[in-house]
C-alpha cells in the first residue's frame, strides 16, 4: 500500500527571526523602556497580569526606537513579499503600534490577540531561562471542539505550540493568532517589545 500523500492546507505561519548584533541595541532599548516605567510606573492594562504594560511608543521621537526598526525592517519587508507574497511596496508597511511589557517574577499574559491588525510580533529585549514562554493557539476552533485521545500531538492535531524566548529573537506572526505568555518563573524581568503592522 503506498503512503498517503499529505496536502498541507492554509497553514498558519509563525516566523522565528533573529537579530544577529542584538547586544547593544538592546541595552539602550532597556534603558529606554526603564525611563518609560520610572515616567509612567502604572502603565496600561490589557493582556498583563502584574506585569507593566507601556503606553504606545512614539517611534518617530525617539533614536533608539527608529534604529530598532531598521533592524527588524528587512524580515518584514522579506516576509510580506516573498513569503506571503503580497503586493507591497516599502510604504506599504505600517507598523501601527508598538509597545514594552516587563513581566517581573510572578507575572504573565492571558491568552488574546490583537484585532484590526495583519501582522504581529514580540522581539525579545530581556529573556532568561524560564522566564515564560510564548504560547500560541490552533486557530481553527472547530478542531478544539472534538479531538481523539493523542498519544503523542502532531503538526496535525497539536491545539498549541510554545516557544522558548531568547533575546534578540524577533517572532512575526498573523495578528489573528490567539497567544499567551506562561509566569515569569526566573528571579530576572522579562522584556519584550511588541508591535503591530498594517498593510496600506
Amino acid at each position: 500500500m503506498s503512503k498517503a500523500k499529505i496536502h498541507m492546507l492554509f497553514p498558519t505561519p509563525v516566523f522565528e527571526c533573529h537579530i544577529n548584533d542584538y547586544k547593544e541595541i538592546n541595552l539602550d532599548l532597556t534603558k529606554y523602556i526603564h525611563e518609560l516605567r520610572e515616567r509612567d510606573n502604572k502603565g496600561l492594562k490589557l493582556s498583563n497580569e502584574r506585569g507593566w504594560h507601556s503606553n504606545y511608543f512614539e517611534i518617530a521621537k525617539v533614536d533608539v526606537l527608529k534604529k530598532f526598526v531598521s533592524k527588524i525592517y528587512p524580515f518584514l519587508f522579506e516576509i510580506t513579499t516573498q513569503r506571503y507574497g503580497w503586493d507591497v511596496t516599502p510604504e506599504k508597511i505600517r507598523i501601527a503600534a508598538m509597545w514594552s511589557i516587563i513581566n517581573n517574577k510572578g507575572s504573565h499574559n492571558t491568552r488574546h490577540f490583537h484585532p484590526n491588525c495583519h501582522l504581529s510580533a514580540a522581539y525579545y529585549v530581556k529573556a532568561r531561562e524560564k522566564c515564560g514562554n510564548i504560547k500560541f493557539f490552533d486557530p481553527t476552533d472547530q478542531k478544539i471542539m472534538q479531538s481523539p485521545t493523542k498519544k503523542k500531538p502532531t503538526v496535525l492535531s497539536a491545539e498549541h505550540a510554545s516557544f522558548t524566548p531568547a533575546e534578540g529573537d524577533l517572532l512575526i506572526f498573523p495578528s489573528y493568532l490567539h497567544h499567551s505568555v506562561g509566569e515569569n518563573l526566573s528571579e530576572e524581568e522579562r522584556i519584550v517589545i511588541s508591535f503591530n503592522v498594517q498593510i496600506l
